[in-house]
């Protein structure tokens, strides 16, 4: 049987429109989901998403954030004396704290944009720790927050990340075992460490916390607290939280749920 010249070209295009579909499909669902890691802004009728990211997977993302290991005491849990804040801030001046989550992989600096007017700055969304743009960006808090961790709420965000990367490990507390037996984050900072005790893994909206509640005020932090416990996933009830506590709010996205956050709630217990 012989073909001619158009049937042969018409096989040939009718095959690299079906290689063309399907490796788009594959490039489609290595990318993941879109994460965000802070949440969405709304004034008026004007909606800002805030956060959008991708949850694509990056093995080969070196040392937390960008930095190699030996930043904070060749990469094991490096306490205050092992974190070497004076060579990371060579690096970038905008690292200002180490977070570790014992039980968990995470274990990285803690970043805030510096000379931004915008106080829901999200820079860190999308850049690394060494200023390079791209995924996985970084862990940090927003301008609204200050750097000492005296406010009554602060807020810390990190990507979701498909290889089990920055605060994809946040996860794991949605296991009401792993939650009872994992109790603890440590914030380093040049001067201090500080200790907080879990005491919710909340599944909650994906409001901008800080914007949504006027921390400043007794009323609203009790009314995020109220929020929180609504809608727990884990609670630790034993555990007393008042408005005056110092609490720290770890926020993540979920992979497909944009209009949800894992919100993962400590409140200091120990300063040293």
């Amino acid at each position: 049987m012989r073909f001619g010249k158009r049937q042969i070209l018409s096989a040939l295009f009718t095959l690299a429109f079906v290689g063309a579909v399907v490796m788009a499909a594959l490039w489609a669902e290595s990318a993941g989901d879109m994460g965000k890691a802070g949440g969405t802004r709304t004034t008026g009728d004007t909606e800002n998403a805030e956060d959008t990211g991708s949850t694509e997977d990056t093995a080969d993302i070196p040392g937390p954030s960008g930095f190699m290991a030996d930043g904070a005491g060749n990469g094991d849990m490096p306490g205050r004396a092992g974190v070497d804040f004076d060579r990371l801030q060579i690096q970038n001046e905008d690292i200002y704290a180490w977070i570790t989550v014992p039980g968990t992989g995470i274990d990285y600096p803690v970043l805030q944009k510096s000379g931004t007017e915008d106080i829901y700055d999200n820079y860190y969304l999308d850049h690394k720790a060494d200023l390079s743009e791209g995924f996985p960006g970084a862990i940090y808090t927003q301008p609204v927050n200050s750097r000492d961790f005296k406010d009554s709420v602060t807020v810390l965000y990190g990507h979701n990340m498909k290889n089990g990367g920055m605060f994809s490990s946040l996860h794991e507390f949605e296991d009401s075992k792993f939650f009872e037996e994992n109790r603890q984050v440590i914030i380093y900072t040049p001067d201090d460490t500080l200790i907080y005790e879990i005491f919710a893994a909340a599944d909650f909206s994906d409001v901008l916390i800080p914007y949504e509640y006027d921390f400043t005020e007794d009323s609203e932090i009790r009314r995020y607290l109220e929020d929180v416990e609504s809608c727990k996933v884990n609670f630790r009830h034993e555990t007393e939280v008042v408005s005056s506590d110092k609490i720290l709010t770890l926020s993540t996205c979920y992979s497909g749920r944009d209009e949800n956050r894992l919100l993962i709630q400590a409140v200091l217990a120990e300063e040293s």
